[in-house]
């Protein structure tokens, strides 16, 4: 018989808010950042936060793993002045880079919304935007595009305990471009899914992503943060995936 948690008798939004608050004022088995969800015998020396928007993630991440380094890659310049300014205290243990991980090297534009947590290379989707009225497409930036196959001459190490990617519906090139790299060099992968980033139900996007990372050792380890959306027919329209290579499973 499955155990009874106070949990079970709260309202939805009660365990969203919860989530949030610092162990310090209450105690909670409930997820507060995505490390939460990792596996709890990784010992992280160094972090990839690709898509590191504002830092919280970043910030998370130096926390939870007191002697780890990070690496941060974020195009957005208002976001990365921010990032830049919250990580400051953390000088000596983040490298950031103001360019975007993507399959090819250049230049690009990325698509500015009135969210700074939307910004996203992949023009925004109807089926995203009717679910988020709230976010809307309010100009454009030109910024640099990496592969990571290319880039990563650049890190201080090539051993990369975790990997975060969380880039609006960019992720599977995120992938592409780093395909090397990352099948030789990452051990934990956590991932956005996002159904409703994709243009249109003839072909989705996380398929192929969950189909090349497992070509490249990967195996799906765990699922969490799931979204759904109120009356739609989508259901689950977003969610967070964890990915460790196998060469790490028992």
């Amino acid at each position: 018989m499955s155990r009874i948690s106070i949990v079970d008798f709260m309202p939805p939004i009660i365990p969203r808010v919860l989530r949030y608050i610092d162990r310090s004022i209450i105690s909670t088995n409930i997820r507060r950042h995505p490390f939460d969800q990792a596996p709890r015998n990784i010992d992280a020396k160094l972090v990839l936060d690709v898509g590191a928007n504002v830092g919280d993630v970043t910030l998370a991440a130096l926390k939870t793993y007191p002697a780890c380094r990070v690496i941060c890659f974020e195009p957005v310049d208002t976001t990365f002045e921010i990032l830049k300014r919250r990580l400051t205290p953390y000088a000596d243990r983040v490298t950031i880079f103001r360019e975007a991980l993507s399959s090819v090297n250049g230049k690009s534009e990325i698509n500015i919304t009135s969210f700074h947590g939307a910004n996203s290379i992949e023009p925004q989707s109807l089926m995203h935007s009717t679910l988020n009225p709230h976010v809307t497409e309010v100009g454009k930036q030109q910024i640099s595009l990496a592969r990571l196959d290319d880039f990563a001459k650049n890190f201080p190490n090539q051993k990369i305990d975790i990997m975060k990617i969380d880039v609006e519906g960019h992720e599977l090139e995120v992938i592409i471009g780093g395909k090397d790299f990352i099948k030789n060099n990452v051990d934990t992968i956590i991932i956005e899914a996002s159904l409703m980033r994709d243009p249109s139900w003839e072909r989705q996007s996380f398929v192929d992503m969950f189909s090349l990372l497992g070509e490249m050792g990967f195996r799906l380890i765990n699922v969490f943060d799931l979204n759904y959306a109120e009356s739609s027919n989508l259901m689950c329209v977003q969610m967070d995936c964890v990915f460790r290579h196998k060469s790490r499973l028992i």
